[in-house]
């Protein structure tokens, strides 16, 4: 009794408390939300875009774009296997002081309803925490809400920081494929880890409230990369159900590591058509290759 009264509590105070942030913060959100469609990967050319200070940009249809802050620029490629808009979430954030930006991608299990609602939390949640280094904190939030909702599906999240005043990156993630990450001074492709903590660590959202997230950073320089993609990448079946697999991965990207991130992009696409034999109606795709300016 007194354990499901603390539960109670608890998610209403985190209710409220994400509630609150949005009241904070609901004046930049207004401002700055993004533009619905922004690309459509049917018969558009890929756009660039500047983010600006203070923006977050980005959605859940299909997308094939080039983007640039301050810190980094990226590449995304986002195909729903339904068409339209499917399961994959991605978006990005500039801090006030034009010096952090953060990638957040996000992969929902299903489409409609369910997939609009993470995808506007974590639109919420990034706005909320813009100007702060704690990934792990919106992952957090995104889990309460989660739990607070009711929400029975799944979903797994990356955040992917840079700091470029300290040329820092910061990953967490919630039971996401690990981002891979080029250092020049390491000469190749390496998973970018989050070490588990004690108890639940790094679950997917909506598994358990009880769940802690960690923060991991590394130093990067000017010329390293770093790749984000969903589970549709890396579980690509051939005719045999072989899976394309993160090594597969980690090959093309090895092969164009002098590419650029365009090439790269659309090299690891022809791969995974090459390896399905066809179109890639397996699942959601997204990828994104990013490059530190």
């Amino acid at each position: 009794m007194l354990r499901s009264l603390w539960y109670a509590l608890r998610r209403g105070y985190r209710a409220c408390m994400s509630r609150l942030r949005q009241l904070i913060y609901w004046p930049r959100r207004h401002l700055t939300r993004p533009p619905a469609p922004i690309v459509d990967a049917a018969g558009s050319k890929a756009q660039a875009h500047h983010i600006r200070c203070a923006e977050v940009w980005g959605g859940i249809r299909n997308a094939e774009l080039e983007a640039v802050t301050s810190g980094v620029r990226a590449s995304l490629f986002s195909s729903s296997c339904e068409g339209g808009a499917g399961g994959d979430v991605y978006y990005f954030s500039v801090c006030g002081a034009d010096s952090l930006t953060r990638v957040a991608l996000a992969d929902v299990p299903g489409h409609g309803q369910t997939v609009s609602q993470v995808g506007e939390w974590l639109y919420d949640a990034l706005a909320a925490r813009m100007n702060s280094l704690r990934g792990d904190r919106v992952l957090a939030e995104l889990n309460a809400l989660a739990d607070h909702h009711g929400i029975a599906t799944v979903s797994t999240l990356a955040v992917v920081q840079f700091y470029r005043r300290k040329s820092q990156l910061y990953v967490s993630y919630a039971g996401h494929p690990p981002a891979l990450v080029y250092r020049q001074s390491v000469g190749a492709w390496r998973p970018a880890e989050v070490p588990d903590g004690p108890g639940l660590s790094n679950l997917p959202i909506g598994v358990s409230d009880e769940t802690h997230y960690a923060q991991h950073s590394m130093p990067l320089a000017s010329g390293d990369r770093i790749l984000l993609y969903t589970d549709g990448v890396i579980e690509a079946p051939d005719a045999k159900q072989v899976l394309f697999g993160l090594p597969g991965l980690i090959a093309v990207a090895e092969r164009h590591r002098e590419s650029s991130l365009m090439e790269l992009r659309t090299a690891i696409l022809q791969a995974l058509h090459a390896h399905t034999g066809g179109a890639l109606v397996h699942d959601d795709v997204t990828l994104l290759a990013m490059e530190v300016i």
